[in-house]
C-alpha cells in the first residue's frame, strides 16, 4: 500500500493513515483515563516515528527495490512491536535505531526534495526531542526534559552546519542512500547514549568517559576525511 501511494503521489495521506493506525489505541472509545492515556502515548512515540520516517523514506526514494525494502522493514518492526505489547521497549538500542531513521528520512528529504534548511532542522529536532523524551520517561528517568531538550540543541546545532553543504553517500548502484548527517548525528547519538547509559549503572569513569569521546571523534573524522567536499550528491 506504502509503494502504492507514493506511485500515485499520495504519500500525505499514507502518512496519516499510518499516524493513525499507530494511535488507535488512544482513541476516546479505549476508556483510558489521563494518566494512562499519557503513557501509552509515550509508549507509542517510537512507532509512529518509525512508521511516519518509513513513509517519508518511500516518498522519496527513486528505486522501486529500495521503497519495497523499506515497506518490508516496518512491516516487520510491526509485527514485533505488536507481539510484544502495544508498547515500544524502551531500551537505548532501540532509541537509536529510532532516531537513525528519523534521521534518515528527514535529511535524505532534504537532499532529494531540497525544502527550506528550517524545515528540515525543525522536523530533525522534533523526531530527536519526541524519541528521546518518550523514551527516558518510560525508562523514569527524572530529567527526562532536560536531556530530551539537550540531545536536541546538538541535533539543531550539527544539523544546521552539515546542512551547508549536503551530502549523501550513494551504495549499492544507488538503493541506499545514506545523507551524512544522518550518519553522524546517528554517531554522536551512539556515544552520548553510551556516556548515559555507563552513568545511570554507575561505571562511568574517566578512562570510559575519554574512550566514548575518542570513538565518537574518529568516526567524525573518517566520515569528514573520507568526503569528497567539491559538490553534493
Amino acid at each position: 500500500m506504502l509503494v502504492l501511494a507514493r506511485l500515485a503521489g499520495w504519500w500525505p495521506v499514507a502518512m496519516g493513515v499510518v499516524a493513525a493506525v499507530e494511535l488507535w489505541p488512544l482513541r476516546p472509545g479505549a476508556g483510558l483515563g489521563g494518566p494512562e492515556r499519557a503513557k501509552r502515548w509515550l509508549g507509542l512515540v517510537p512507532r509512529l516515528l518509525v512508521g511516519l520516517s518509513a513513509v517519508l523514506i518511500i516518498a522519496v526514494s527513486l528505486r522501486a527495490a529500495t521503497q519495497v525494502a523499506v515497506a518490508a522493514m516496518l512491516a516487520a518492526a510491526r509485527i514485533w512491536w505488536t507481539r510484544s505489547g502495544h508498547e515500544a521497549p524502551a531500551g537505548l538500542i532501540r532509541l537509536l535505531i529510532v532516531q537513525a531513521a528519523v534521521f534518515e528520512a528527514v535529511f535524505l528529504m532534504a537532499a532529494m526534495w531540497r525544502p527550506n534548511n528550517w524545515i528540515v532542522i525543525g522536523l530533525a529536532w522534533l523526531g530527536s526531542y519526541l524519541a528521546t523524551y518518550a523514551v527516558l520517561t518510560r525508562r523514569g528517568e527524572r530529567a527526562a526534559g532536560v536531556l530530551a531538550a539537550a540531545w536536541g540543541v546538538v541535533v539543531v546545532e550539527v544539523s544546521w552546519v552539515l546542512l551547508l553543504w549536503l551530502f549523501t553517500y550513494t551504495m549499492t548502484g544507488g538503493y541506499v542512500l545514506v545523507p551524512q548527517p544522518a550518519l553522524i548525528l546517528t554517531a554522536i547519538g551512539y556515544c552520548f547514549g553510551s556516556i548515559y547509559a555507563s552513568q545511570r549503572e554507575g561505571t562511568l569513569s574517566r578512562g570510559r568517559l575519554t574512550e566514548y569521546l575518542l570513538i565518537g571523534l574518529i568516526l567524525v573524522v573518517i566520515v569528514i576525511v573520507g568526503t569528497s567536499w567539491r559538490g553534493t550528491v
